[in-house]
């Protein structure tokens, strides 16, 4: 079988693996690898996700998913985005992975070129070669000093092949969020040179900073050229579950649906029922866990501030922070794989994420709170270290 060469294994899931490894070897390791969340599944899904199954929901569903489902995310959408969706806008997908790769398909002919945010999440090149190897990506580096959109990159970027842009903000690894200003910017762009945009917006509940959430699917005068993608993992920590949802024009929907009949039938009908009960819990939960996130990225910057191998640029949501270690001489491979072995702390390197991001590296704000503190203490003591040799 014929594998581009921009299909490759996932670095996080790697470091995550060889940590897990020394963990069962008995050596001690802080992963600050993976993102999962560090909360349970509230037990209001699981419960409902056992009722379904005890009440025969083991059967088809509907490819675009059960009707009270779509429902639900519908009044969401409405609620919390402002985006305004039929249920036969929306179809629900195993996790957002497919629903990225059913919207990638659906939209890309051959040699359509695709803008892509740099540093991105380790997914997105891979699934777009899967979805058209002839497609040309486009990449673009956010501004090193604050992750910004580089608005005149961007403009240098587009031509009249570019199909698509690819948006995800609360970011991954970066953890900046988007401005109504950077959205409305955009919005005129799309309408300009007649663009889709691919919002991915896994994060937006564990959105952590003063800031508002804006989707551009909102967004009147686009809508109808936005693709939105969401999930059901990080907000209520149902990674495993694989639960997740697209919403689209009904052109797009009826192509993703065609694909969905012929790829996966339908997404897991009980765990649909479980996802039923996600939006109707008490916030209570992501409030305290967003609390957290907050007081975690607090004590890195206490923490890194007097280190001069070490510079961080806070991250405003998401599960990670992007930590800048230019300073330290060494690629972000060669330093991931020493401080895991000198110091036993688990992250995943910048060059995950894009080639030219090698002078940074990952951490995940997920690990339990004193295990976090000690890994972070760890990173410092073994970047200043490093820089007095």
């Amino acid at each position: 079988m014929k594998i581009d060469q921009d299909i490759k294994e996932s670095v996080s899931l790697e470091f995550s693996r060889l940590a897990s490894e020394k963990n069962k070897r008995g050596e001690k390791i802080i992963s600050l690898g993976l993102g999962e969340p560090g909360f349970e599944t509230p037990l209001p899904i699981i419960e409902a996700t056992y009722d379904a199954l005890k009440n025969g929901y083991t059967k088809y569903s509907n490819p675009l998913g059960l009707i009270e489902l779509r429902e639900v995310i519908r009044d969401k959408l409405l609620k919390e985005n402002q985006i305004k969706a039929s249920i036969d806008n929306i179809i629900v997908t195993s996790g957002a992975k497919q629903a990225l790769s059913l919207a990638l398909m659906a939209l890309l002919e051959p040699y359509d070129e695709v803008i892509n945010f740099t540093p991105c999440y380790v997914s997105y090149v891979p699934q777009i070669k899967i979805a058209e190897p002839t497609a040309v990506i486009r990449n673009i580096d956010l501004k090193r000093e604050d992750f910004s959109l580089d608005w005149a990159q961007l403009e240098k970027k587009i031509c009249k092949r570019t199909k698509l842009i690819i948006l995800n903000f609360p970011h991954n690894p970066t953890g900046r969020m988007l401005s109504k200003q950077d959205l409305n910017h955009l919005a005129q762009m799309v309408r300009d040179y007649d663009l889709y945009v691919l919002s991915d917006e896994v994060y937006e509940r564990l959105n952590f900073s003063n800031l508002p959430n804006y989707s551009i699917g909102a967004i009147d005068s686009v809508k109808e050229k936005v693709v939105t993608i969401n999930s059901f993992s990080k907000a209520f920590a149902m990674t495993g579950w694989r639960i997740g949802y697209l919403v689209a024009n009904s052109d797009v929907i009826k192509i993703v649906s065609m694909i969905q009949q012929h790829m996966n039938t339908n997404t897991c009908t009980f765990v649909q029922k479980g996802a039923c009960a996600a939006f109707s819990l008490n916030q209570d939960f992501i409030n305290t866990y967003k609390m957290e996130l907050s007081e975690k990225v607090s004590f890195m910057v206490d923490v890194l501030k007097s280190n001069k191998g070490l510079q961080l640029n806070p991250p405003q949501g998401g599960l990670f922070a992007f930590l800048n270690i230019s300073n330290m001489n060494m690629s972000s491979d060669t330093f991931s794989s020493k401080l895991l072995m000198v110091k036993g702390v688990a992250t995943t390197p910048g060059v995950a994420f894009s080639k030219n991001w090698d002078d940074h590296i990952r951490i995940s704000l997920t690990t339990e709170k004193d295990e976090f503190k000690k890994g972070i203490k760890l990173v410092n003591q073994f970047a200043k270290e490093v820089v007095e040799i």
